[in-house]
């Protein structure tokens, strides 16, 4: 279940999975459940080519399911 308390996470922010986990209260397995659904948007990080979750998605899932 979600967080009812508002994460702590930059808006403009990246976060990996796990980070994105934590920040929601859920399990990181969740996260990837909800990105493959497409509940939360990814995109790749160009240097080292990893999955990260903008702030801004976050913040947009919890809104919605909490709201």
């Amino acid at each position: 279940m979600i967080t009812t308390t508002r994460p702590d996470v930059d808006y403009k922010g990246n976060y990996t999975q796990t980070q994105a986990a934590k920040a929601l209260g859920v399990d990181r397995h969740t996260v990837a459940r909800y990105v493959k659904k497409g509940f939360l948007k990814c995109k790749v990080r160009r240097f080292d080519q990893k999955t990260v979750i903008p702030g801004s998605e976050i913040l947009k899932l919890w809104g919605g399911m909490c709201i």
